[in-house]
């Protein structure tokens, strides 16, 4: 990969770790800094490189909700890979209080794929809302 496509400005906007629930143990902070790609699991932060990001946004009107993906294609050095860092926010529209401005983020989940959406290298975890 070239490293004039790289946007290292991106990690900015990456959650530096997520969580994973343990049931009634609490939860297992994970580091989004790794690389996630199976054969690989590099877990050196400077070999993994942002390269772009997507968003697809999806309405569900019977349920009042939206459901917005953030994509964010990363390189590894490590395995000459790239693969997705996905975001998933659950947004309920369902806003019946006026006190209550913008969007409720109800959940964001994080799970990586490879870099053409094929195959689901599963859910890492979820990112607490602020």
């Amino acid at each position: 990969m070239n490293k004039l496509n790289y946007n290292d400005e991106l990690w900015d906007e990456i959650p530096p770790y997520a969580f994973m629930a343990l049931g009634r143990r609490g939860r297992e902070q994970i580091s989004l800094r790794e690389c996630f790609i199976p054969s690989c699991n590099s877990t050196d932060e400077d070999k993994l490189h942002p390269i772009k990001k997507e968003i697809e946004t999806k309405e569900i009107p019977d349920k009042n909700v939206q459901i917005k993906k953030v994509k964010y294609l990363i390189h590894c050095d490590e395995c000459s890979n790239d693969f997705h860092l996905v975001f998933e926010q659950y947004i309920n529209n369902n806003i019946q209080n006026e006190d209550v401005e913008g969007m409720d983020i109800v959940m964001e989940k994080v799970f990586a794929t490879d870099s053409e959406d094929k195959e689901n290298y599963g859910e890492i975890g979820f990112i607490q809302q602020k």
